[in-house]
C-alpha cells in the first residue's frame, strides 16, 4: 500500500473515533482550528524478511488542537485506548503509540503530538510461468 493510503487509512480511523474532527494529512496548518487532527508521515524504513515479502516500517505524527489543556489530554487517550484494542488500523499494524505533553500555541489553543509506529507486510511481484497444457508419455 502506499503513505497516502495508509494516511487516508489513519485519518479515516480518526474521524470514527470524533466525528465532527476537522482533519488534514501531512501539512499542520499555522493557524490549526479547534478540535483538528493531522497526519503526518515523519519516517519509513524498508527490510527484506523472505524472498516473497518485505516490511514497511513507518511513523506517524498525529497532531491534535482543541481549546483546554486537559480536552486534547483525554481525545488523545481516548485515541490510544482505541488504537490497542485491536492493534490494527485497517491493514496496518500498531507497533506503539505514544503522545507529548500539551503545548500552548501561537493562537492560544493547546496542541499535542502522538507518535504512531507500524509495520505493513507487502508481498514482492512474483514472475509468473505459462501453465503446461498437456503432458505426454511415452513408454519404451
Amino acid at each position: 500500500m502506499s503513505v497516502i493510503s495508509d494516511m487516508v487509512t489513519i485519518e479515516a480511523f480518526i474521524k470514527t473515533q470524533f466525528p465532527t474532527a476537522i482533519t488534514g494529512k501531512q501539512v499542520v496548518p499555522l493557524q490549526p482550528a479547534a478540535g483538528s487532527f493531522y497526519v503526518r508521515m515523519i519516517d519509513e524504513d524498508r527490510t527484506t524478511e523472505t524472498r516473497y515479502h518485505y516490511r514497511v516500517d513507518r511513523v506517524y505524527q498525529i497532531v491534535h488542537v482543541t481549546v483546554r489543556p486537559d480536552t486534547v489530554l483525554a481525545d488523545m487517550d481516548a485515541l490510544g485506548r482505541a488504537v490497542y484494542q485491536d492493534e490494527l488500523i485497517g491493514h496496518i499494524r500498531v507497533n506503539a503509540y505514544s503522545v507529548s505533553q500539551p503545548a500552548l500555541t501561537d493562537n492560544g489553543l493547546y496542541a499535542i503530538i502522538a507518535i504512531l509506529d507500524t509495520s505493513i507486510r507487502e508481498a514482492r511481484d512474483q514472475t509468473a510461468y505459462p501453465k503446461i497444457n498437456n503432458v505426454n508419455v511415452r513408454r519404451v
